[in-house]
């Protein structure tokens, strides 16, 4: 019976759920334009010399800091704000090479430059499958996964580059639209070139957002931030796995059905997010990729972490007639971050009204017998 709504988001109050997980994110913002520009720089002096053509790479951001999904860490070091910079080339810098020598001469140059720039920053640079990390603080970091697409395409770009370049003053953004839809190859440093265009998914997330509305965002946010307080990252339930989760319960309830209220919203998707969480998901931007990677057991601890979220919801939301308890419900299940304001939940006067009429209960001071010393 309780309203937590204001808990989790409102415009009238600045200490909400969802404002308290808004990062500063400046300092990936510096530390990726650092990388950029060392990239570029780096590349420009060595790429004849190490590829025997002449390239400029391009950059597209991707990943949650370009769905605006993006969330303070819970408990960081562990767990990192981060940003990904897919770093793009012509696939002729390799020319003459094997593909599988060609990733690998991608990554070497990039460790190589990288590993020179966190040097000189004081960062920590991880060399990771599908992309160089840079660790830039504790709670944050970088990530460059390297691509290359055919030559033509890669002209394309540099030419949208130039003109956008030309447009300086309406800071348009990365113009995913400018990548073709089949040809992006993602390096892996064991596996040689990969199949992958990360603008699927970028383009299926804002369609959905445009869609469902601002409220599709922040409930992704609510759940990857109950995710992180119960370190369900540990068993590998990512955030593009919690979003697909998200945009399919809203097309189960259906858009006209979706509760106006942010609390009783987020409890109708969080009711059917156990029964997502045990079984395969689709990818909606690629129906032939499977986001539910979790093993069985993995897969068991987090439907029962969801139905433990649904059970909490449910009484705060359906069955609970104090502030406080309700206020208790909501920071067991999304952690301290989400605030500690009864101030901010309503309940029907009529139940209020029945709580403060009820008396007052004591509980007896325990008996403690005596002891002797010596």
């Amino acid at each position: 019976m309780a309203n937590v709504s204001k808990l989790l988001h409102t415009t009238t109050d600045p200490e909400t759920f969802l404002a308290n997980l808004t990062p500063e994110d400046d300092d990936l913002k510096a530390a990726k334009r650092k990388i950029r520009g060392h990239l570029r720089l780096s590349f420009a002096v060595a790429s004849r010399e190490e590829f025997d053509v002449e390239v400029q790479p391009r950059f597209f951001t991707q990943g949650s800091s370009s769905y605006r999904t993006l969330n303070d860490p819970a408990w960081p070091p562990g767990q990192q704000k981060d940003l990904d910079d897919g770093c793009y080339l012509p696939l002729s810098f390799v020319k003459g090479e094997r593909p599988s020598k060609a990733a690998e001469q991608f990554f070497a140059f990039v460790d190589r430059v990288l590993g020179e720039l966190a040097e000189d920053e004081g960062w920590a640079l991880i060399q990771k499958p599908t992309c160089v990390r840079l660790v830039i603080a504790d709670d944050a970091h970088v990530d460059i996964p390297l691509y290359a697409i055919p030559d033509q395409d890669f002209a394309l770009l540099e030419a949208r580059a130039t003109q956008d370049h030309a447009m300086v003053q309406k800071r348009a953004p990365d113009r995913w639209d400018a990548l073709p839809s089949d040809k992006v190859l993602l390096a892996h440093r064991v596996e040689g070139w990969k199949s992958s265009d990360p603008r699927k998914i970028h383009t299926w997330f804002l369609k959905a957002v445009d869609d469902f509305g601002e409220r599709l965002r922040r409930d992704c946010r609510y759940l990857k931030a109950w995710r992180d307080h119960h370190h369900l990252d540990d068993d590998h339930l990512s955030s593009i796995l919690l979003m697909a989760c998200a945009w399919n319960a809203y097309k189960a309830i259906g858009k006209p059905f979706l509760p106006d209220r942010e609390d009783q919203r987020l409890l109708r998707v969080v009711e059917l997010l156990p029964a997502m969480l045990c079984k395969d998901m689709a990818n909606p931007a690629s129906q032939d990729e499977n986001l539910n990677r979790m093993s069985p057991e993995e897969r068991s601890r987090t439907v029962r972490a969801a139905e433990s979220l649904r059970d909490r919801l449910k009484e705060a939301i359906e069955a609970c007639d104090a502030k406080r308890r309700a206020v208790d419900l909501m920071r067991v299940a999304f952690g301290t971050r989400l605030p500690d304001r009864p101030d901010q939940v309503s309940v029907p006067v009529q139940a209020e009204a029945t709580v403060a009429a009820q008396p007052k209960r004591y509980v007896p001071a325990p008996v403690v017998g005596r002891s002797q010393s010596g």
